[in-house]
């Protein structure tokens, strides 16, 4: 439902059908061009110049056609100061940023090119989808920008917005796992639709440190690296 830089779905097998949403249009417009373009992106990455100026240039101005929006994109997110201002795709990198980038372009094409994209509000993703009375068979993962961090959307995602989340899934009747930190709020909820929590592990960065959780629908630990 919050695909971003499609770190889970990346490291994961894949499923028979693969459905992926954000509602960033930078993220989408990413991905569909990689899927019906990939050769031309490449070779326009490969002679770009990677100059301040045009980095500069790009803070402050958008493209509109979708091969150089998605150039656009790249650039903002990998070769940005630590990835700012946008979050890196293709995953991390070292080195040569990019020959790096340029070296994952046919892997990731090999992942998406049967993945189906959208670009809406997590609300409408799941009216989308046919089921064809596969439910039983399906799996959601949502990774929601956690309550009370920064993150890289235009409007921040509140607790009413969280709170329709969890409406949403719950009454969904499908298998799903939601990626959040264990604040008070969020183990409220958990405990209202009596959901099972399962502890990740801890995230330190120079201000906090803080437990990331999963918060599932079922308590057989469901791998999401199994291909579910």
């Amino acid at each position: 439902m919050f695909f971003g830089a499609g770190g889970i779905f990346f490291n994961k097998q894949t499923a028979d059908y693969n459905f992926c949403n954000d509602f960033d249009d930078d993220v989408f417009n990413l991905y569909q061009v990689l899927k019906a373009n990939k050769e031309q992106l490449i070779k326009e990455l490969e002679i770009l110049p990677m100059t301040e100026t045009l980095l500069k240039h790009w803070n402050k101005n958008k493209e509109t056609e979708p091969l150089h929006k998605a150039i656009r994109f790249i650039m903002l997110s990998n070769f940005g100061y630590m990835g700012k201002p946008n979050t890196l795709v293709f995953g991390q990198s070292y080195g040569n940023q990019k020959k790096s980038t340029l070296s994952k372009m046919d892997i990731t094409f090999e992942k998406i090119r049967n993945a189906q994209f959208m670009c809406c509000d997590f609300r409408k993703v799941l009216g989308k989808v046919q089921f064809r009375n596969n439910e039983n068979e399906a799996f959601v993962y949502a990774d929601p920008p956690y309550i009370g961090t920064d993150n890289n959307y235009s409007n921040s995602f509140t607790e009413k917005d969280t709170e329709d989340l969890f409406a949403l899934l719950v009454d969904s009747k499908l298998k799903f796992a939601i990626s959040e930190f264990d604040n008070e709020f969020i183990i409220s909820l958990a405990n209202e639709y009596k959901l099972n929590v399962i502890t990740i592990g801890e995230r330190q960065n120079m201000k906090n440190r803080r437990t990331e959780i999963l918060v599932t629908n079922y308590k057989k630990p469901l791998s999401l690296f199994d291909g579910v």
